[in-house]
């Protein structure tokens, strides 16, 4: 299942917007949502999730979308929004043997039940005591990566280390550990990360333990604002086993180093199978990592409405430095401090006016200098263009 279309009548202040998630007929895979602040980033996952949301519960809204559906799923669809229900209400009805012929239809014909998975931007890291080894997963249709979710991630983990050991009896404790917690590392392994998770703790707590290159051990509760960032919110995806299914991530740079950030679309991408990936990002570098045909850049008209653009509309950012993708797709005027590029403006129009031996200028001029040092870019430039106009000038007056 992923979106091929979204068309917002009306949403927070969103009004008469579409986006299409498609490149030649087929949906991407992943959408990388950009721009200012206010232009609506947050607001269109939070109406992909209302979409659904509304469908469930049979309400009217002012949100339509175009899906894309696996042919199993095709088969169990004569109505949008029944089809939504069932899967939402699949659980319970089996947990209290109340399947009705829909439900019987979809249990028959779906191998894999799709989801609708929301990371928001904010999320309040708990501290966990106690894991328990029988956590129970049930099929949820919408999952909202919050803080009930997130405390289940040491009862996951320990869970699965448990369920291991009883399908493999014939193997040793240590090496059926190993295989659990190297699936999980494997996750984060192009991150080059310091970080990994190495035990459960003994004192019958069964919290998850990590180590670092140095041999520190420590707890889920001691990990880092990034890396629970990392960690938790990563996991919790995993957790939810996503198939067939559409994630939407709020800002997921959110406390990430920059060499994070630069890789962390990448190991979303590796959770799960035949997904479709929908991030609101600032993070120039999450943009130079992902192709422009995956970027949906927000921005405002002459009117002030938000508009939708895409492709050949944008610079491509891939592979580019940071202070480029600010400035080609973020639209920032300079990478520098304000004042300092205010002032590095300033003086350069007085040498364009060969106005360089001024008192003015060289005020200037003598800042720069304060500021940037003597090896600045710029500084160098300016420097060149003084000595280029002073030969023509020398030359001018031997000429005469």
């Amino acid at each position: 299942m992923k979106i091929k279309n979204l068309h917002i009548k009306e949403f927070k202040g969103l009004r008469d917007i579409s986006i299409n998630f498609e490149k030649n007929d087929e949906p991407l895979d992943l959408v990388v949502l950009a721009g200012s602040n206010g232009s609506g980033k947050t607001r269109i996952l939070e109406s992909i999730l209302r979409y659904f949301q509304d469908h469930i519960n049979y309400k009217q809204n002012n949100i339509e979308a175009e899906i894309f559906y696996e042919e199993k799923e095709k088969n169990c669809i004569s109505n949008v929004r029944d089809f939504f229900y069932r899967l939402e209400s699949f659980s319970y009805c089996e947990a209290n043997d109340s399947l009705r012929e829909k439900h019987i239809e979809i249990k028959n014909k779906l191998d894999i039940l799709p989801k609708v998975i929301y990371v928001p931007t904010e999320i309040n890291f708990q501290k966990m005591n106690v894991a328990s080894t029988t956590l129970v997963q049930e099929y949820k249709f919408i999952n909202i990566v919050d803080t009930n979710l997130i405390k289940d991630i040491p009862y996951y983990i320990a869970t699965k280390m448990i369920s291991a050991m009883l399908k493999n009896k014939n193997e040793k404790v240590g090496d059926v550990q190993k295989k659990v917690f190297n699936e999980i590392n494997e996750i984060f392994e192009n991150l080059s990360i310091d970080v990994k998770v190495e035990d459960i703790s003994q004192d019958g707590r069964n919290i998850t333990l990590f180590t670092n290159s140095s041999g520190d051990e420590f707890d889920i509760n001691e990990l880092s604002s990034g890396e629970k960032q990392l960690f938790l919110r990563t996991l919790a995806i995993k957790m939810l086993n996503p198939e067939n299914s559409i994630i939407l991530i709020d800002e997921p740079e959110l406390s990430l180093h920059p060499k994070w950030q630069q890789r962390i679309v990448d190991v979303y991408r590796k959770i799960g199978k035949n997904n479709q990936i929908i991030i609101a990002t600032h993070s120039p570098h999450i943009l130079g990592s992902v192709r422009k045909e995956n970027i949906m850049l927000l921005d405002k008209d002459d009117e002030g409405k938000i508009v939708v653009r895409t492709g050949d509309e944008l610079y491509d950012s891939y592979g580019q430095p940071t202070d480029r993708v600010l400035k080609d797709i973020m639209g920032l005027e300079t990478t520098r401090n304000p004042k300092v590029f205010k002032l590095l403006e300033e003086a350069g129009e007085l040498v364009d006016k060969n106005e360089y031996e001024s008192e003015e200028f060289k005020t200037k001029y003598k800042k720069l200098r304060e500021i940037l040092g003597n090896k600045d870019e710029d500084l160098l430039l300016m420097d060149m263009d003084i000595q280029i106009r002073k030969k023509r000038g020398l030359k001018n007056v031997e000429s005469k």
